[in-house]
């Protein structure tokens, strides 16, 4: 979906460089819109990337507390809906490559990933193909290593039909979108319904998913939110992909985090979100680079905020091609993380959006390398 506007949020190289001078301590040695990156960040750039480099290790966070309620919630950090790598040739599945992937994203920091989410083009792949990523991942990450699933459909049947194919490949959680289909038709009681029915019956516990762009533009708000979840014990989280920090705000002084997590749908407004009481991100820009991403919570989290605000102004610029779709962001894909991975071939070509849909034109290639190249060489030092 392209940004209705592009706002200028980096600060000046002076301002940059000296946000991220950390001192040492005893303990701690489709769019062809605007994406270009204007000229103080490749002055704030060396700089920045110095001063990342001699920060030395992060504390450690505390692990999640183990919660007692019936239902877990997600653990609170930074998640990604991975892509998904086709054969250019055939237009099918890359099992070695999808699994090389997906063990490279669960290595970086991320808390946990998004299978089957919107930018794994999962309305474009059959019951099988989904069931079969969902297998690959639970193969390719730890153990205990957070999944969740998307069960993205039309109807209760079907939603229904893919939670019973996540819960057998060993997801943890399940996203559910609205079934939204007919959008004039879904109305409120469609959806209260709708989610009442699917967590009835859901062995798995249920974030819900709020995307007015994929959902013929309904909007799910806070109130409603909060109703379902108060009536379903096994809804336990939420997705704002909305982009509403209100929303955030609103159910995080409603729910304890132990009862219901509230995720970010971008990462450009993580620092705000957690402000306001999130758990954290489901980020596609956490695709290209988690590291970057995962660093900006960890300084907010151990109170490094003017940091963690610094870092997510100049890494909001690289993010903004996500959101012009699928195919900017497995161009970047292809560009960078694929590469960070080591896996091999013909990364431009095995990350083309599914067809029908198409690449972006080289104009929006070569945006994407100018405006993502000062957060490439954060990811480095990472």
């Amino acid at each position: 979906m392209a940004a209705s506007c592009q706002e200028h949020l980096l600060p000046k190289p002076s301002r940059l460089s000296r946000l991220f001078i950390i001192p040492a301590s005893p303990t701690h040695a489709e769019n062809d819109g605007d994406v270009g990156i204007n000229s103080d960040a490749a002055l704030a750039v060396q700089t920045t990337v110095s001063n990342i480099a001699t920060m030395g290790s992060l504390p450690t966070l505390d692990p999640p507390a183990q919660y007692t309620h019936s239902h877990p919630v997600p653990p609170p950090g930074i998640y990604t809906p991975a892509v998904t790598f086709f054969d250019p040739a055939t237009d099918t599945l890359l099992p070695t490559e999808q699994s090389q992937y997906y063990s490279y994203l669960a290595s970086t920091g991320l808390t946990g990933l998004v299978i089957l989410g919107t930018n794994a083009e999962t309305f474009l792949l059959t019951r099988e193909e989904r069931a079969t990523l969902l297998k690959l991942a639970r193969q390719s990450v730890p153990a205990e290593y957070p999944i969740i699933a998307g069960v993205g459909g039309h109807s209760t049947a079907q939603v229904l039909e893919y939670i019973a194919d996540a819960a057998a490949a060993g997801a943890n959680y399940v996203l559910v979108l609205p079934a939204a289909y007919f959008g004039k038709q879904t109305t409120p009681s469609v959806v209260h319904n709708f989610y009442t029915a699917v967590a009835k019956a859901s062995p798995l516990p249920i974030l819900i998913y709020n995307f007015p762009a994929v959902c013929n533009g309904l909007d799910l708000d806070s109130d409603v939110i909060t109703q379902l979840a108060q009536e379903n014990p096994n809804i336990v989280g939420v997705k704002l992909t909305c982009g509403s920090v209100g929303k955030i705000t609103r159910l995080a002084a409603t729910f304890q985090p132990e009862r219901f997590a509230v995720f970010g749908g971008q990462s450009d407004f993580l620092v705000g979100g957690l402000a306001a009481g999130s758990a954290g991100c489901i980020a596609a820009f956490g695709n290209i680079f988690p590291k970057t991403v995962v660093k900006v919570f960890n300084l907010y989290k151990i109170g490094k905020h003017d940091q963690a605000l610094a870092l997510q102004r100049m890494s909001a610029h690289a993010e903004n091609p996500t959101k012009a779709g699928i195919a900017t962001t497995k161009y970047a894909v292809s560009q960078y993380s694929a590469k960070a991975a080591g896996i091999q071939g013909d990364l431009e070509a095995m990350l083309r959006p599914r067809q029908p849909y198409e690449e972006p034109s080289d104009a929006v290639k070569k945006k994407i390398r100018e405006v993502m190249t000062p957060v490439a060489e954060i990811e480095k030092t990472l």
